[in-house]
């Protein structure tokens, strides 16, 4: 493979991460529209947990998958797959029909697609282009959700109903599935031999026990976790927007563009600068940003819901949002920051990953059951205390952040000041 075959082959691989989860997570945009055009109301929110729980067991084959087939024909399946979701949601087949083009959304996005998309990145360059490579298609998938999502934009604000728009979004989002899905095909290319020298990246039963007994395992896994539980609430600002503080349903749109693409290539790129030049500690980073999140879920909960207000719960929700999107792109980086063995990672990494997505599996539908739906017919109330029920969540899941970041930078410092202390100490002994 030459220069220009590679960089090739890299940048279609990337945009396609831009593409395959548009409609799978569009309600972080959509919200409203979505459950509208799909003749649904508190029941979407049932159907995304649905399709979170399956999406983390999918999780634990994909590598299983990716070492038994070629990443790229895996890769092309899984494009064509989402594509035959995507068209099938868009005739609103019902709500078995729903769930089960969420499902097999689940299984080709995780199950087929990101450990093989994983592989096929990793082999284009050599161990010191790795981080390279990883951060440009970070880079690259925001910029074509971005550019995408505000093409969304202009065209459901076009419809004359919104719910008719995001129809229409979703087909558009299904074929250009599939051609990507032929994109891939006829311009990657794919070293067999440097595919064979990357390694299994299937994770055993062997490795995940192993893991169970790593004390950093449950501290990784806990802190994603956490933060995770903002990640996934952000979608439904949305109606707390628009709703509770007068914001017009077209610029509800643009700022859910905003909040969900914008801010993965700008704010993840800088959590990692920041924990490289000032923090030197990515559990020290993350507590930081648990600590403003803590802050901020306090001021919602107290901010009175106004229209006059709306210009400053828009400031604090993007605040927000750069702390989580920060977050994201660190607290990965502590699996080798705090030094957990090579032959150990594949395992304390897959049993972390369980942990930090598992409120996908039910915050969904929590959150669903909290806001209700005023645009229904009859309207769905606020249960179980609403939006303050929300928001009290988020400050307890950020205080247990603060305890799980405090505990595994303290478990570090240990571990190093017992290191350093043991040679002083044999040195001593050998001079008895």
């Amino acid at each position: 493979m030459n220069k220009a075959q590679k960089w090739l082959s890299f940048f279609a691989l990337s945009m396609t991460g831009g593409i395959i989860f548009q409609v799978a997570y569009i309600r972080f945009v959509y919200l409203e529209p979505t459950y509208t055009a799909l003749n649904l109301s508190q029941q979407y929110g049932n159907i995304i947990s649905a399709f979170g729980a399956v999406a983390i067991v999918m999780y634990f084959f994909g590598g299983w998958f990716s070492d038994k087939f070629s990443p790229k024909l895996l890769i092309v399946i899984s494009l064509a797959g989402m594509g035959i979701a995507d068209l099938y949601l868009a005739t609103v087949p019902g709500f078995w029909g729903i769930v089960a083009a969420h499902i097999l959304m689940a299984v080709v996005g995780m199950g087929l697609y990101w450990s093989a998309l994983v592989k096929s990145i990793s082999m284009l360059g050599d161990s010191d282009e790795q981080g390279r490579l990883f951060g440009f298609l970070e880079g690259t998938r925001g910029i074509v959700s971005t550019a995408i999502g505000f093409i969304g934009t202009a065209i459901v604000s076009a419809s004359v109903v919104p719910a008719h728009g995001v129809l229409t979004l979703i087909r558009i989002y299904g074929v250009l599935s599939f051609v990507f899905a032929a994109v891939v095909l006829l311009v990657v290319r794919e070293d067999r031999t440097r595919l064979a020298g990357l390694g299994s990246a299937a994770v055993t039963l062997k490795q995940l026990l192993a893991a169970a007994r790593n004390r950093y395992t449950w501290l990784i896994g806990g802190t994603a976790m956490l933060m995770y539980c903002f990640y996934t609430t952000l979608g439904y600002f949305s109606p707390l927007l628009q709703d509770n503080y007068g914001v017009s349903a077209s610029m509800i749109a643009v700022i859910g563009v905003v909040r969900s693409y914008v801010f993965q290539f700008v704010a993840g790129p800088a959590g990692g600068v920041v924990v490289d030049k000032v923090t030197r500690s990515s559990a020290v980073f993350l507590r930081w940003m648990f600590a403003g999140g803590a802050v901020l879920a306090a001021l919602f909960l107290v901010l009175p819901r106004t229209a006059s207000l709306a210009w400053l719960a828009l400031v604090m929700m993007f605040v927000l949002c750069a702390l989580v999107f920060a977050s994201r792109g660190v607290y990965w980086s502590t699996v080798g920051e705090v030094e957990v063995p090579e032959q150990e990672r594949g395992g304390v990494i897959g049993l972390a990953s369980g942990l930090a997505y598992l409120p996908d599996a039910f915050l969904p539908s929590l959150c669903a059951w909290w806001i209700g739906d005023s645009s229904a017919s009859p309207k769905v109330p606020e249960q179980g205390g609403g939006y303050s029920a929300l928001f009290v969540f988020l400050l307890v899941a950020a205080l247990l952040g603060l305890v799980m970041t405090t505990l595994t930078a303290r478990t570090r410092r240990r571990e190093l000041a017992a290191r350093d202390t043991a040679p002083v100490v044999e040195r001593v002994l050998a001079g008895v």
